[in-house]
């Protein structure tokens, strides 16, 4: 049911769109600049710690140098068992979901080629050659909030969103949308609007639900060198794929009748975005001693180029009549992420036990959002000043039983806000086993990785809504297999 003529066409929403949700842009660029190191079943239970230690392919998305450590050429591949969960806190009232997926987060083939001479000790000693695809991130999330609020109704942010600007002008994904469905009106002796809900002081039941899944996905081609078995170099194109959906709906109820004139609204949203980059990483690693190996790499990134297509729509209940109304658009813009640094140490003890530490430097506030229309001036001026300069530690321990293997291993993603009330560190825990001969190997690893932050539902000049208070936790299980011929 409509009162009101379309807002705008498309081509003018979509014009429209690139600053419709500017704080949901630094979001997702946060998102797809920050990498789990994994893909095999190996990795991750060393706890992606692999840039000096090799001989994985997991390494190609860290160091490339240690394909170098292959003696023998290899195919394989993993699957993977992700379940992701959400225990939330909303104005004093706890809950809590969960959802399951499966993913393949690692295929790949190694070609190893020795020198012919046999019995050389000096000199390149062997060639590998490398392609496959390893996960880099898992972006499934899934949560839900709810709670009473006492203060305030999402529609005084739709109000103070509209501004004094005319109709045609309003936000066509919020306030837009908010004038479409009767929650707000231009105000008779202003050019400003006015609630039709009257003045609003709480009382309010408000509830959302929050349903995310995606991927970045890295396929490298690489090339590797050993060099007298003591230093061993390398270098990859990496051909990096994000895909990412999110639906948000956020529900509320007029349940103790403190505003008269309204009964309830549901708004939605929902984003795709899909994107490819690529990126340049190489490195070396030096065998110091027979028990001593370090590493180090750099990525450099080129520009995702990334098409978003959005939609949002409101139903609602005022004075017993129900509304309708939705929009949708899409736009293109370019991410310009961080260049990452890391260096890496292994310790092996005779054939027993390895020791295998990562540390990877990423600076955030040099993330960078361009469209044609420089519609994000104020959005990278923000990134300067609210991320920063930010340590991924990994950790990794492997003990050896003539064929049989146990590892565990620990992952610290560094915030990179400021602030880290708005996301905290991501820890990630891991524990693996794995059987290995000559001709065949098989690996099992299990990660549990958790995550605390604060979510605003909405916000506006001078409001007291409370944020959300979530932790999210995710568990894998990821089995690897592969033959070495």
């Amino acid at each position: 049911m409509f009162k009101k003529s379309v807002l705008m066409t498309l081509p003018a929403m979509v014009l429209t769109m690139s600053t419709v949700s500017l704080a949901q842009n630094t979001d997702d660029a946060i998102r797809y600049s920050q990498t789990i190191t994994g893909g095999t079943a190996l990795s991750a239970g060393m706890g992606g710690a692999i840039g000096a230690l090799g001989g994985d392919y997991s390494v190609a998305s860290v160091n490339p140098a240690g394909l170098g450590l292959y003696r023998k050429s290899e195919f394989g591949g993993t699957i993977g068992f992700f379940n992701a969960s959400g225990n939330t806190t909303y104005y004093g009232t706890s809950d809590d979901d969960r959802k399951f997926n499966f993913n393949i987060p690692n295929f790949h083939l190694v070609i190893n080629s020795p020198n012919p001479n046999r019995i050389k000790t000096k000199g390149w000693m062997s060639t590998t050659f490398a392609i496959g695809y390893n996960k880099q991130n898992n972006l499934g999330e899934y949560w839900r909030f709810r709670g009473d609020n006492p203060d305030n109704s999402i529609v005084n942010s739709f109000l103070a969103d509209a501004g004094n600007v005319t109709p045609d002008k309003l936000n066509p994904f919020s306030s837009g949308l908010a004038y479409q469905t009767y929650l707000i009106d231009q105000s008779l002796d202003s050019n400003g609007y006015t609630s039709n809900l009257g003045p609003i002081n709480g009382g309010m039941n408000q509830s959302a639900t929050i349903d995310s899944r995606g991927r970045i996905g890295e396929t490298n081609i690489s090339f590797a060198g050993n060099y007298s078995n003591r230093l061993y170099i390398g270098g990859s194109l990496a051909i990096r794929r994000l895909v990412y959906e999110r639906e948000y709906s956020f529900n509320e109820r007029n349940l103790s009748d403190s505003v008269p004139s309204f009964q309830s609204l549901q708004y939605r949203q929902f984003q795709e975005d899909r994107g490819t980059s690529f990126a340049l990483r190489g490195g070396a690693i030096f065998r110091v001693s027979d028990y001593f190996r370090l590493g180090a790499s750099a990525l450099l990134p080129l520009d995702y180029s990334i098409r978003t297509t959005y939609s949002g729509s409101i139903d609602s209940e005022v004075a017993n009549t129900t509304h309708f109304y939705e929009a949708e658009g899409e736009y293109r813009y370019k991410l310009r992420q961080p260049a990452r640094f890391t260096g890496s140490a292994t310790f092996v003890y005779e054939k027993l036990a390895i020791l295998s530490i990562d540390y990877e430097l990423v600076d955030y506030s040099r993330i960078r959002l361009n469209d044609d229309a420089d519609s994000f001036l104020d959005q990278n001026d923000r990134i300067r000043s609210e991320l920063r300069n930010t340590g991924n530690l990994r950790a990794g321990l492997e003990f050896r039983f003539t064929d049989l293997y146990v590892r565990g291993g620990f992952q610290s993603t560094g915030s990179p806000y400021v602030n880290e009330n708005f996301g905290k560190p991501i820890q990630q825990y891991a524990l693996g086993f794995g059987y290995r001969n000559e001709e065949f190997f098989f690996d099992v690893a299990y990660t549990f990785s958790k995550r605390d932050q604060l979510y605003f539902p909405y916000s506006y000049a001078g409001s007291t809504n409370r944020p959300a208070s979530i932790q999210s936790n995710s568990n894998q299980l990821l089995l690897s297999v592969g033959t070495r011929f």
